[in-house]
């Protein structure tokens, strides 16, 4: 069942549900209209991010989602839509439900713009109103959907374990029904909200920034106008700008094979002349052997260096306080930075004094406590 309602009236047509395909042939012709759907098509999934930048948040989302779904994550539609106390709501939606439901407008000649999950209308707050023969539910940062009357023991157990912080507002059509609902909660879980109140509210807003359809609005005109005199010059313009595309990406594909017979050339070459050596960056090698430098010496103070470092962590007790997080090496400074993490501040003074026991040239740069370790940065260059 899918509740519906024109663009003036959304906020109003909660409790309103009619046949789709009656109510679409009494609208008039290429009508733009928007749609609540019900809660029973979609889900809305509280997830927690933590250490996710904000700006990242809305990409993250269908990750934390991936594996809570039976199907790929390909086949749904996910929309975020805000954050409380650190967790993110996202609404989810079968993308060929979606689909279908543009088809069936079409064949009706009614434009879709903008299909509104019904609970995305509620007013902010900790909410369960009656709606129709079930509950709809938004208790932000924990739940939001319709829940039908055998399924409210559950909630209320769920929310008692960990309680809210404010007041819970009640709504149904009948004061009786809600009464009984209050009752319920202040009995049997009574510390589950601060406070419970019966609202004579609505509790529906007019309007929600939500839209399912994702920009997969369907435009239409609803009068045919002449053709503009320009149009004539822009799809010449266009089939010019195609050749172009044509004929660069075929030089670039012809430089492209160029560019990989040489570089064939250049291995084989360097292969014959230098027999043995690693071909891992050859051109710069082959670039300093041309020129007449020692490839050899950075290379032998690399592997002396790593070798020292090795020893020095993997002797006495650093290896089990000590953990390497990363190693960067300079070779125009011939030194190491490592990024380790220690049990304690003095793990990384031991370490330091087993890199200088080994002859080496150690200095912690920086020493940060988080979250019960120690994260550190020491440079490590040769003998002094």
């Amino acid at each position: 069942m899918i509740t519906c309602s024109t663009n003036d009236s959304i906020g109003r047509a909660a409790d309103q549900t009619i046949d789709l395909e009656k109510w679409a042939e009494e609208q008039a012709e290429l009508a733009p209209v928007s749609l609540l759907l019900s809660a029973n098509n979609y889900a809305a999934s509280w997830v927690s991010l933590p250490g996710v930048k904000g700006r990242h948040v809305n990409r993250a989302i269908p990750f934390a989602l991936e594996d809570m779904l039976i199907g790929d994550i390909s086949d749904y539609t996910i929309i975020p839509s805000g954050s409380v106390a650190g967790r993110h709501k996202a609404y989810l939606v079968a993308s060929d439900l979606v689909d279908r439901l543009l088809e069936v407008l079409a064949l009706h000649h009614v434009r879709l713009v903008s299909l509104v999950p019904e609970t995305a209308l509620l007013v902010s707050g900790n909410i369960i109103t009656r709606s129709n023969d079930d509950w709809l539910v938004s208790l932000p940062g924990r739940i939001e959907g319709r829940l039908p009357d055998s399924a409210i023991p559950a909630l209320l157990e769920s929310v008692a374990n960990s309680p809210f912080d404010g007041v819970l507002s009640l709504s149904s059509p009948s004061r009786d029904q809600a009464n009984l609902l209050k009752s319920t909660i202040a009995t049997g879980y009574p510390e589950a909200f601060d406070d419970i109140e019966i609202s004579t509210t609505s509790v529906f807003s007019e309007d929600s920034d939500v839209n399912l359809l994702q920009g997969r609005v369907l435009s239409a005109s609803e009068e045919n106008k002449p053709a503009a005199w320009w149009r004539g010059i822009a799809a010449f313009a266009a089939f010019f700008a195609i050749m172009s595309v044509v004929y660069l990406s075929v030089a670039n594909h012809q430089l492209t094979q160029k560019v990989d017979q040489v570089s064939d050339a250049s291995l084989t070459l360097y292969k014959r002349w230098f027999p043995g050596e690693r071909t891992s960056n050859y051109e710069a090698l082959f670039r300093r052997k041309l020129r007449g430098e020692n490839t050899t010496e950075s290379g032998a103070g690399f592997v002396t260096i790593m070798s020292e470092v090795a020893h020095a962590w993997g002797g006495g007790n650093a290896k089990a306080s000590i953990e390497v997080q990363s190693i960067r090496y300079s070779e125009r400074m011939g030194e190491f930075l490592l990024d380790v993490t220690a049990k304690e501040q003095g793990d990384l003074q031991v370490f330091k004094q087993a890199l200088e026991a080994r002859g080496l040239t150690a200095e912690i740069s920086s020493a940060t406590a988080d979250k019960g370790v120690f994260k550190g940065r020491v440079k490590v260059g040769g003998a002094a």
